[in-house]
């Protein structure tokens, strides 16, 4: 008989990241968060960006810089929430030992 190397019934092998999407879209708390975030996402989209964006673009700048900026603003808080700041993986640099 193989032994079984896989984590809560998802076969071993399986990137993280879709054990935790898998985890967040199984569950009714999970389910209700990712609802959540992306109703109040879309009305920040609506409400916020596009008016400023149509208002750049207006005013013969690109908006495609803004939407970049954001992206990359979007990608560190997630980092920022998924590593704590003082994470290496964050980007932050090692604590150094205390002082003995």
């Amino acid at each position: 008989m193989e032994e079984d190397t896989s984590v809560d019934g998802i076969a071993s092998g399986v990137p993280i990241e879709v054990i935790e999407r898998i985890r967040l879209n199984d569950t009714e708390e999970g389910k209700r968060l990712a609802a959540s975030f992306v109703h109040l996402f879309g009305e920040f989209i609506s409400r916020e960006v596009r008016p400023l964006l149509r208002e750049v673009a207006g005013k013969g700048d690109e908006p495609q810089l803004i939407v970049n900026g954001l992206a990359e603003l979007l990608r560190a808080t997630a980092d920022s929430i998924e590593f704590p700041l003082d994470h290496p993986r964050a980007g932050s640099r090692p604590r150094s030992a205390p002082p003995t």
